[in-house]
């Protein structure tokens, strides 16, 4: 009895070794973004593990992520760059409009959630496979695309969770501490392994 409890096959156990290493994940994202410069590195490493994990390939979780964090940082960082101006530029415009035309937040708030989406699946991309920067960003805009089903769980999921974080902040801190990068991104994980998996066959044919 005491030997199936404590199997780490079972479910049980399964899912706190998870919830462990998404704790420990979650840490090490935030002191990698600390250097704004290194925050896209930070999440591609962070995406690249939580996808090993949603496929259970990688028992040494923390060694992967700084040699992801590694390999990535020059590509990753660019990147990381490239979505906080886009970030930046919203917000500015957003402000805008707010104070101009605000018929006009409805264009700024579209446009920020095509940039989430294809931010999404570019981290995703980066950390899984070798391209240009250029190459990873149009390749993730035509997966949020062609993959619109699971794009809009994607968005759901990180939008819901930060939107819920928000209204809640005062009974959900504890939650958004412990796991505020690292759960969104493992469900995520989640729904394009899908996306990757028939990505990787097509390649084998």
């Amino acid at each position: 009895m005491l030997k199936n409890i404590f199997d780490m096959e079972n479910p049980v156990m399964r899912a706190m070794g998870i919830a462990a290493d998404l704790l420990i994940l979650n840490a090490l994202t935030v002191l990698c973004c600390l250097p704004v410069l290194t925050a896209g590195a930070a999440y591609t490493a962070l995406n690249d593990v939580a996808l090993r994990i949603v496929r259970g390939d990688d028992p040494y979780p923390v060694r992967t992520y700084f040699r992801s964090f590694r390999r990535n940082l020059k590509q990753g960082s660019a990147l990381g760059m490239i979505f906080l101006l886009a970030a930046a530029i919203l917000i500015v415009d957003g402000q805008v409009a707010a104070a101009s035309a605000p018929v006009l937040q409805v264009f700024t708030i579209a446009a920020a959630i095509v940039i989430l989406a294809v931010a999404i699946y570019a981290f995703a991309l980066l950390a899984r496979y070798e391209n240009t920067l250029w190459g990873t960003i149009k390749n993730a805009a035509a997966l949020s695309v062609g993959f619109f089903p699971r794009t809009v769980g994607m968005l759901a999921v990180i939008i819901g969770f930060w939107f819920l974080s928000a209204r809640f902040v005062q009974y959900l801190m504890p939650l958004i501490l412990m796991f505020g990068l690292s759960l969104p991104c493992y469900v995520c994980a989640l729904l394009y392994d899908h996306i990757f998996q028939v990505m990787e066959r097509q390649r084998e044919i």
